[in-house]
């Protein structure tokens, strides 16, 4: 067995003022009247049983404590990709397609201890593409987006890593959140709104990206893997779309002004990813586009959306909710469960961990 991962204590744990300070977000609706006092960052929610004394993460080196980098990439199949990327091999016709946008949210980033717990990463709030415990990934860059088009203002560059702090500890594995969380609590304790928030008024830039702004939902898209293949997009009524959009994102979202952030969804579609072993200074997380379109065809659609928007009638989206790990409608009239997690976020399908130097 190999040893386990140790970081150097580094620079930014000592500028308490640039991390996000004990940030908590809420994946459900928090009444206004019920705000609560900040509460310290703390290992919580046990994710896997405690490990006895005499096993290899309990020899493991105490990580010391520091700046902790968690680095992401978007590949398909094993070939990096970013925006214009030709990409072969795509679905159930194992369509050619070019990469038109590649853009996640990701929260509640959390290293797992050897006692099962998840202690949460203290974000950089000086990094521009981080705001309390949500962070934008932009792996396609701005290269594929169109400043002054459709109020479109894009960050510059782009974005794989979610930069951070962590306590000393001994640590075995990674948990993340997809998605925008209706609210999170600031370094002061004061709960603020994120999902839902006008674009032209955001708490932080990275939650003012218009063409990430989902009007008719009033939310954003969590996640936006757009591609554009061969031929394009056919129906059967000679109809054609040059591009297969997949978004994701809360749906059946109404007005409520007794929460926070003023909409209450009824289905969220979130959900949580899970490695039990993980190592920041070797390991990377994978999003795989090959395995995330593995059971559609993006050369046809004959539903209501040239791809998929989280619609629970649209047939496209049941393949690729499955390979997400998320219930697209109510498993049975008033289960409320729909948009909801099939799992504890262990075995992700589309998601895989790679060695850096791959």
């Amino acid at each position: 067995m190999k040893p386990y991962w140790m970081l150097a204590p580094a620079l930014c744990l000592s500028l308490a003022g640039c991390l996000g300070g004990g940030v908590k977000s809420s994946e459900d609706p928090t009444p206004n009247q019920n705000a609560q006092t900040q509460q310290p960052a703390a290992p919580s929610q046990p994710a896997a049983p405690s490990q006895p004394a005499s096993s290899p993460a309990a020899q493991q080196p105490a990580y010391p404590g520091g700046a902790t980098t968690v680095h992401f990439a978007l590949k398909s199949g094993n070939q990096p990709v970013a925006c214009g990327s030709k990409l072969t091999s795509i679905g159930t016709s194992l369509a050619n397609a070019q990469l038109t946008e590649g853009m996640i949210y990701v929260h509640d980033v959390a290293l797992i201890n050897d006692q099962g717990q998840e202690v949460p990463l203290q974000l950089d709030q000086k990094n521009q593409w981080q705001f309390l415990n949500l962070a934008l990934l932009d792996f396609a860059g701005g290269s594929c987006k169109q400043p002054n088009v459709d109020d479109n203002q894009p960050l510059d560059g782009s974005n794989s890593d979610v930069v951070g702090s962590a306590p000393a500890g001994r640590y075995t594995g990674l948990s993340f959140k997809v998605g925008v969380p209706i609210s999170a609590k600031n370094a002061q304790g004061k709960e603020i709104g994120l999902n839902h928030q006008p674009a032209h008024s955001p708490p932080h830039p990275i939650l003012g990206v218009y063409w990430l702004m989902w009007e008719w939902q009033s939310g954003h898209r969590f996640m936006r893997v757009d591609l554009a293949p061969d031929g394009g997009v056919k129906r059967q009524d000679g109809k054609s779309d040059p591009k297969w959009a997949f978004h994701l994102g809360s749906t059946d979202c109404k007005p409520d002004r007794d929460i926070v952030g003023g909409y209450r969804c009824g289905k969220p579609n979130r959900f949580k990813v899970l490695f039990d072993r993980f190592n920041p200074q070797s390991d990377r997380v994978v999003l795989d586009i090959q395995s995330l379109f593995s059971g559609n065809d993006i050369t046809r659609d004959d539903s209501a959306d040239f791809g998929c928007k989280s619609n629970v009638t649209d047939a496209e989206c049941q393949p690729i909710f499955d390979r997400l790990g998320l219930r697209l409608n109510e498993s049975q009239p008033g289960a409320n469960d729909g948009g909801q997690p099939l799992n504890d976020g262990r075995n992700a399908r589309v998601f895989r961990l790679e060695k850096i130097a791959s």
